[in-house]
């Protein structure tokens, strides 16, 4: 919260700036171009603020200098109790760890500044150009997240209904992901198999007032102890093919992300062979599969 009332305050104070009047191209060719980028990477930045951060369900594997575009990180397998008998020694053994490498991509979202574009107030360049790419930002960390959701080593089952995700389905995951020692803390979906899980698959009467407030303020609720992500590009990774409906796992366990960037960076650069400007947002990130049996697929059957 204090993030984005940063990054509103920074917008707000721009906007009411001198050179918020002039237009982009007069920008691009002044002392105060600076101004630019920065305030296309702050409007960036709130628009990922404004929805969830999908790197939340990871845990965060830190970049050492000079690592280059891969990153080593260990998993600890899941180990057993153990009991000892009072006055012998401690039986200690060496956790089984399993390396893991992130493979760290760019990605991000890189637009022609044309004539027509340069021509516009610097407010609509700022506004319109910070959350278009913005949201390609999350998309991509959508993506990356699920593709190391779908690579992870868990326990997948079918919908019993077919091609419906119902309570029925998670209540299962839940439980066999607790089988193994894990706490589910987070389910990720398409927003279309949630809403048919929240009004179709459960008795309104118990469900009134989380479901009032999801209509009313469109908060979604935490339901059997999830948070849900409804994921907006879910059919990019899991088209009908796939026939993937939700992804039940732990925060920090099932997936890792590792990035060079921890926010976006803007930039905007000049090819003078074309007599072209371009702004480029980007970051330079990759996600894994986390602890194996920590997270459950839940499948259609047709």
């Amino acid at each position: 919260l204090a993030r984005k009332k940063e990054l509103s305050e920074k917008l707000h104070t721009f906007y009411e700036s001198d050179v918020a009047k002039m237009s982009v191209k007069e920008l691009l060719t002044s002392t105060s171009n600076i101004a630019l980028p920065t305030m296309v990477q702050a409007r960036a930045l709130l628009e990922l603020k404004n929805w969830v951060d999908a790197r939340d369900l990871c845990m965060r594997a830190a970049v050492s200098k000079g690592s280059g575009k891969t990153v080593d990180t260990n998993i600890i397998t899941q180990p057993a109790f153990s009991e000892w008998t009072e006055g012998s020694a401690l039986a200690a053994a060496d956790p089984t760890l399993t390396k893991r490498t992130i493979t760290m991509k760019p990605f991000g979202k890189v637009t022609q500044i044309s004539d027509l574009l340069a021509n516009t107030s610097a407010i609509n360049f700022v506004e319109q150009i910070g959350q278009v790419h913005g949201s390609c930002v999350r998309q991509g960390m959508f993506q990356y997240v699920v593709v190391a959701l779908s690579a992870a080593a868990g326990g997948s089952l079918s919908a019993a209904s077919g091609t419906t995700l119902t309570f029925a389905e998670i209540a299962t995951a839940i439980k066999n992901n607790a089988n193994y020692g894990f706490q589910s803390d987070f389910i990720v979906t398409s927003p279309a198999n949630m809403w048919t899980a929240f009004t179709t698959d459960y008795d309104k009467k118990q469900f009134y007032g989380a479901l009032a407030d999801l209509l009313v303020t469109g908060k979604i609720p935490k339901v059997m102890g999830l948070d849900w992500y409804a994921d907006p590009y879910w059919d990019t990774v899991c088209p009908s093919g796939v026939k993937c409906l939700a992804y039940v796992g732990s925060k920090g366990l099932s997936a890792v992300w590792a990035g060079l960037q921890e926010e976006p960076v803007v930039e905007i650069y000049r090819i003078p062979t074309e007599l072209a400007n371009y702004v480029i947002t980007h970051m330079d990130d990759g996600a894994i599969g986390g602890i194996a049996n920590s997270i459950q697929k839940i499948t259609s059957q047709t």
